[in-house]
């Protein structure tokens, strides 16, 4: 028997001695009757009531000087220290009235670390969204320029025979054309500096979400630990010491201990999320249900397509209406076939849990009505993404910064 055991039975032995002490007491006292010639059934009932009487007052002072001995007699500190080493022996320590575990520096240097890399993660996102707002802007001067250029050749037909006004209508055409040859090119070297950044931005997401997983695990091997010493014999031991000498809580799971660490595991794991789709897989192609505004449809996932792409059919089913300026669009499908459409602005697609607002579309002429619904990069590339043709799903990813 260890030295925090032997100190345990040693106060069980000086309540009892103080029971016994008790007892005579109250024999020496005279609370125990004479003896007298009562008839032997009258003796009985008096020995009777009396037992009664004395078990009352006995348990009664005895309660007392439990309580009493719980509150003023404390544990040795010989006795702490070695609960102390114990403790520490075991990953354990005490502050104040508290039990806390020793192991959670990896966990916590892993979280404060997080800070810096979270810090260049938002950089990096507001940099890539000020590049698809500059782009937007490109689309919207290209649309204008396209209308004024529809204008301008209206007004030289209107003027024919008239030199004059025949060369100044040129000459603004000439000066249309420019622009447009301009605003086109800033809109491709856009593109792809987007396409560069979104790549980037990609595998800085994916290494911030992979850190806090490390961060989970090491959380679950700490727990693992504390719960093993928790079941320890002298942890249980050592634990009682420091209930009795500094009122820690009688009672401990290693939640309780870990409860404010887990918290805040959990707060960096809600800046990531991440969703294993299903895809539904067709003629070697892979199909998922797609939410266009409040309506639900199947597109093929198609890395390759640079626009979500609709046929006139389905965009019509979905709601989605072709304004009268809507620009005309020339698009190049798989099999090298030119495909005439119109492009619109879809305020709100969204699969699974990942939505994007105001995505650049395109509806397909009536003559490509029998075409798929294509899900291109104008969504797709807002997340970091991954085609798993093996497992059939669509693993999406995002990262909160915000």
């Amino acid at each position: 028997m260890n030295d925090l055991a032997i100190a345990a039975v040693s106060k069980m032995k000086t309540w009892a001695s103080n029971g016994r002490a008790l007892a005579r007491l109250l024999v020496s006292k005279g609370v125990c009757p004479p003896m007298n010639t009562q008839p032997l059934g009258m003796q009985l009932i008096s020995v009777r009531r009396l037992l009664v009487a004395c078990l009352c007052i006995l348990s009664l002072f005895s309660g007392v000087v439990v309580a009493d001995e719980a509150k003023r007699e404390k544990y040795s500190p010989e006795v702490v220290a070695k609960a102390d080493k114990i403790l520490q022996e075991h990953s354990l320590r005490r502050s104040g009235k508290q039990i806390q575990a020793m192991g959670t520096t990896s966990v916590t240097r892993g979280i404060t670390g997080l800070s810096r890399e979270k810090r260049e993660l938002r950089l990096m996102q507001k940099d890539w969204d000020a590049g698809g707002v500059r782009l937007t802007a490109l689309r919207q001067r290209l649309q204008q320029l396209k209308q004024q250029r529809a204008d301008l050749s209206l007004q030289l037909t209107r003027v024919a025979g008239d030199t004059t006004a025949n060369n100044r209508i040129v000459g603004l055409l000439n000066v249309n054309n420019n622009q447009m040859e301009q605003v086109v090119a800033e809109r491709e070297k856009t593109k792809a500096n987007m396409s560069a950044k979104r790549a980037v931005l990609s595998e800085a997401e994916s290494r911030y979400a992979e850190k806090i997983l490390v961060i989970r695990k090491q959380f679950t091997l700490l727990e693992s630990a504390v719960q093993e010493a928790l079941s320890d014999h002298q942890v249980a031991i050592a634990l009682r010491v420091m209930n009795v000498n500094f009122e820690t809580p009688n009672t401990l799971t290693a939640d309780q201990i870990l409860a404010a660490l887990n918290k805040r595991v959990e707060r960096v794991e809600q800046e990531v999320f991440s969703e294993n789709i299903p895809l539904q897989v067709e003629n070697r192609s892979m199909y998922v249900n797609v939410v266009v505004g409040k309506k639900t449809t199947r597109m093929v996932v198609d890395s390759g397509a640079s626009l979500i792409c609709l046929p006139a059919r389905v965009a019509a089913e979905l709601g989605v209406a072709i304004p009268a300026n809507a620009p005309q669009m020339e698009l190049v499908v798989a099999n090298g076939d030119r495909i005439g459409a119109r492009g619109v602005i879809l305020p709100r697609v969204r699969i699974g849990e990942f939505e994007v607002e105001n995505v650049d579309a395109a509806i397909l002429e009536a003559a490509a009505d029998s075409a798929e619904p294509l899900l291109g990069m104008s969504f797709l590339d807002h997340f970091k993404f991954e085609i798993n043709a093996a497992d059939r799903t669509l693993k999406m990813l995002r990262v909160k910064t915000e």
